[in-house]
Protein backbone atom coordinates (compact mmCIF):
# COMPACT_ATOMS: atom_id res chain seq x y z
CA UNK A 1 0.00 0.00 0.00
CA UNK A 2 3.08 2.34 0.98
CA UNK A 3 4.04 2.14 -2.86
CA UNK A 4 0.91 3.01 -4.07
CA UNK A 5 0.41 5.92 -1.84
CA UNK A 6 3.68 7.16 -2.81
CA UNK A 7 2.62 6.59 -6.61
CA UNK A 8 -0.65 7.89 -6.25
CA UNK A 9 -0.14 11.39 -3.76
CA UNK A 10 -0.08 13.54 -7.00
CA UNK A 11 -3.59 12.52 -7.55
CA UNK A 12 -5.42 13.25 -4.33
CA UNK A 13 -8.00 14.38 -3.38
CA UNK A 14 -9.52 12.85 -6.69
CA UNK A 15 -12.83 14.42 -8.76
CA UNK A 16 -14.86 12.52 -11.12
CA UNK A 17 -12.75 14.17 -13.68
CA UNK A 18 -9.21 12.87 -12.77
CA UNK A 19 -11.10 9.61 -12.40
CA UNK A 20 -11.82 9.40 -15.92
CA UNK A 21 -8.73 10.83 -17.44
CA UNK A 22 -6.38 8.62 -14.77
CA UNK A 23 -3.92 6.71 -17.79
CA UNK A 24 -2.87 2.89 -17.23
CA UNK A 25 -0.05 3.16 -15.47
CA UNK A 26 -2.43 5.47 -12.74
CA UNK A 27 -5.62 3.09 -12.89
CA UNK A 28 -3.06 -0.11 -11.79
CA UNK A 29 -1.58 2.07 -8.45
CA UNK A 30 -4.76 2.65 -7.69
CA UNK A 31 -6.24 -0.74 -8.50
CA UNK A 32 -3.19 -1.83 -6.14
CA UNK A 33 -4.11 0.29 -3.35
CA UNK A 34 -7.46 -0.23 -3.41
CA UNK A 35 -6.87 -4.65 -3.77
CA UNK A 36 -4.60 -4.33 -1.18
CA UNK A 37 -6.51 -2.76 1.57
CA UNK A 38 -9.17 -4.85 0.50
CA UNK A 39 -7.37 -8.04 1.10
CA UNK A 40 -5.82 -6.67 4.24
CA UNK A 41 -9.23 -5.03 5.46
CA UNK A 42 -10.54 -9.12 4.83
CA UNK A 43 -7.54 -10.78 6.18
CA UNK A 44 -7.49 -9.34 9.48
CA UNK A 45 -11.41 -9.73 10.19
CA UNK A 46 -11.14 -13.79 9.47
CA UNK A 47 -7.93 -14.38 10.71
CA UNK A 48 -5.90 -11.66 12.73
CA UNK A 49 -8.05 -10.53 14.88
CA UNK A 50 -10.08 -13.43 15.65
CA UNK A 51 -6.58 -15.54 16.56
CA UNK A 52 -5.50 -12.71 18.60
CA UNK A 53 -8.68 -12.30 20.49
CA UNK A 54 -8.07 -16.05 21.12
CA UNK A 55 -4.64 -15.33 22.47
CA UNK A 56 -5.64 -12.95 24.49
CA UNK A 57 -8.23 -15.09 26.16
CA UNK A 58 -6.57 -17.92 26.11
CA UNK A 59 -10.24 -19.61 24.69
CA UNK A 60 -10.70 -20.85 21.55
CA UNK A 61 -14.90 -20.71 21.70
CA UNK A 62 -16.10 -18.59 18.56
CA UNK A 63 -17.51 -15.66 19.56
CA UNK A 64 -19.27 -12.74 17.29
CA UNK A 65 -16.99 -10.08 15.60
CA UNK A 66 -18.36 -7.33 17.20
CA UNK A 67 -17.36 -9.21 20.85
CA UNK A 68 -13.90 -9.62 19.69
CA UNK A 69 -13.79 -5.87 18.72
CA UNK A 70 -14.56 -4.83 21.88
CA UNK A 71 -11.96 -7.46 23.66
CA UNK A 72 -9.44 -5.48 21.34
CA UNK A 73 -10.47 -1.99 22.15
CA UNK A 74 -9.86 -2.78 25.36
CA UNK A 75 -6.24 -2.85 24.80
CA UNK A 76 -6.30 -0.18 22.29
CA UNK A 77 -5.15 -2.59 19.60
CA UNK A 78 -8.16 -1.34 17.92
CA UNK A 79 -9.19 2.36 18.77
CA UNK A 80 -12.78 2.53 18.62
CA UNK A 81 -15.27 -0.30 17.05
CA UNK A 82 -16.49 2.83 15.11
CA UNK A 83 -13.27 2.51 13.60
CA UNK A 84 -13.00 -0.82 12.15
CA UNK A 85 -16.68 -0.14 11.00
CA UNK A 86 -15.44 3.04 9.51
CA UNK A 87 -12.81 1.08 7.08
CA UNK A 88 -15.58 -2.07 7.04
CA UNK A 89 -17.98 0.43 5.08
CA UNK A 90 -15.32 1.98 2.56
CA UNK A 91 -13.99 -1.67 1.86
CA UNK A 92 -18.11 -2.38 0.94
CA UNK A 93 -18.26 0.58 -1.25
CA UNK A 94 -15.05 -0.68 -2.95
CA UNK A 95 -16.18 -4.47 -3.59
CA UNK A 96 -19.60 -2.69 -4.76
CA UNK A 97 -18.36 -0.41 -7.25
CA UNK A 98 -21.22 0.49 -9.86
CA UNK A 99 -20.58 2.61 -12.69
CA UNK A 100 -23.39 5.33 -12.14
CA UNK A 101 -21.84 6.30 -8.98
CA UNK A 102 -18.57 7.52 -9.71
CA UNK A 103 -19.35 10.52 -7.62
CA UNK A 104 -19.35 7.77 -4.48
CA UNK A 105 -16.29 5.94 -5.65
CA UNK A 106 -14.73 9.38 -5.76
CA UNK A 107 -15.89 10.10 -2.03
CA UNK A 108 -14.89 6.64 -0.65
CA UNK A 109 -11.63 6.57 -2.51
CA UNK A 110 -10.96 10.18 -1.07
CA UNK A 111 -11.87 8.96 2.61
CA UNK A 112 -9.61 5.70 1.91
CA UNK A 113 -6.62 7.69 0.89
CA UNK A 114 -6.87 10.21 3.60
CA UNK A 115 -7.32 7.70 6.45
CA UNK A 116 -5.52 4.66 5.48
CA UNK A 117 -2.80 5.68 7.95
CA UNK A 118 -5.39 5.10 11.14
CA UNK A 119 -6.18 1.66 9.24
CA UNK A 120 -2.03 1.11 9.20
CA UNK A 121 -2.07 1.83 12.56
CA UNK A 122 -4.71 -1.08 13.55
CA UNK A 123 -2.81 -3.40 11.09
CA UNK A 124 0.65 -2.45 12.95
CA UNK A 125 -0.71 -2.91 16.81
CA UNK A 126 -2.51 -6.09 15.96
CA UNK A 127 0.86 -7.82 14.02
CA UNK A 128 2.72 -6.54 17.31
CA UNK A 129 0.34 -7.75 19.68
CA UNK A 130 0.31 -11.04 17.85
CA UNK A 131 4.21 -11.38 17.52
CA UNK A 132 4.65 -10.70 21.36
CA UNK A 133 1.50 -13.59 22.24
CA UNK A 134 2.27 -16.15 19.71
Amino acid sequence: METAVSRLKELFPLSEETLRLLGDAEIAHLDQFIYRFMKLQDSMATRLLPSLDTLIRADDSPRPFLDILAELEKFGIVPQETDWQFFRSLRNNLAYDYPESAAQTVATLNLLFSEWRRFAAILSRAAAWYARLA
